[in-house]
């Protein structure tokens, strides 16, 4: 089986010239063909991540720690980039429309234009390519929350960035762990768009889904949660919530069952003997442990 790894790019003692040659490689993944232009001094010493699936490509850049711009042409298609400076706010110019996102905030926009990219202060820089293949099902949901700054303590965007975090940070993982990774980050697009968003979860049955979802999301490590928690807070009976969930060929308690033992087995990968098993099945939710180890062991091995 594949084994998947992120790059470790860059070294402190890295000259100016091979510093930019491999930002520019390296973001040429997420941005298209880029310039970057420092203020003061240059680029010398530029260390960074770059992760990359089929689906998904991730980096985390550590820029100097001075103003700088990053032109960048586009990818050429109609996917989505996702931007975040942790050091500095973030300034972005694209289309003629201009968006300023403070420090950790996040930023979507598309990725098949020119943009300017600022970081006045420079540092950490992240950013995420989802290719137009990967957004087809999606796109429409996201257009809320398309270029605006969107609130670091979002807690979907947490889980969001959380799962991209770990992607960069795990020494490897096998294309079936990955990709069960991935899933979880397009996943959490639409609950993402209803919790920022302005559109209302009874325009349609997608968004109502979204909706509920996002509860599920948010209620995993409450091992009360239930079906009557969801149906109050959306004010529609438990059996129109079954409905929903039958749509999908699944029931409300076995969505709920799959995302918490998903949400167990990556923590189990993430964290290794740091956490003891019993103590993160009680974390995401179960309070028996025997269930919980007979349901994992059927689904998870």
């Amino acid at each position: 089986m594949e084994t998947i790894r992120p790059l470790k790019f860059g070294t402190l003692s890295l000259p100016d010239r091979e510093s930019r040659l491999v930002c520019r490689s390296i973001l040429l993944d997420m941005l298209g063909e880029a310039t970057i232009a420092p203020d003061e001094g240059d680029l010398t010493g530029v260390t960074g991540l770059f992760w990359k699936y089929v689906s998904l490509s991730l980096a985390t850049v550590y820029f100097p720690r001075t103003m700088l711009r990053v032109n960048a042409s586009g990818m050429g298609d109609s996917g989505v980039v996702i931007l975040r400076a942790m050091d500095s706010p973030l300034v972005i110019r694209h289309r003629r429309i201009k968006v300023e996102a403070a420090r950790a905030d996040v930023i979507f926009l598309p990725s098949d234009a020119s943009s300017e990219i600022t970081l006045p202060e420079g540092g950490r820089f992240d950013c995420a390519h989802l290719p137009a293949y990967a957004l087809a099902s999606k796109r429409d949901l996201l257009k809320p929350i398309m270029m605006q700054p969107l609130a670091a303590e979002c807690l979907p965007l947490q889980l969001l960035t959380n799962y991209a975090g770990y992607l960069l940070r795990q020494e490897y993982q096998s294309e079936e762990h990955a990709g069960m990774m991935v899933a979880h980050f397009y996943d959490l697009l639409p609950v993402l768009a209803q919790d920022i968003g302005n559109v209302s979860p009874r325009e349609t049955p997608h968004n109502r889904m979204a909706s509920i979802k996002m509860h599920v999301e948010q209620n995993l490590a409450n091992g009360s949660f239930s079906i009557t928690d969801v149906a109050e807070a959306e004010r529609i009976t438990p059996r129109a919530i079954q409905k929903f969930f039958s749509r999908e060929d699944t029931t409300f308690s076995r969505y709920v069952l799959g995302r918490r033992l998903s949400l167990a087995k990556s923590l189990i990968l993430a964290e290794g003997e740091a956490t003891s098993i019993s103590q993160i099945a009680y974390n995401v939710g179960f309070n028996d442990l025997s269930y919980f180890n007979r349901t994992f062991r059927a689904v998870c091995i």
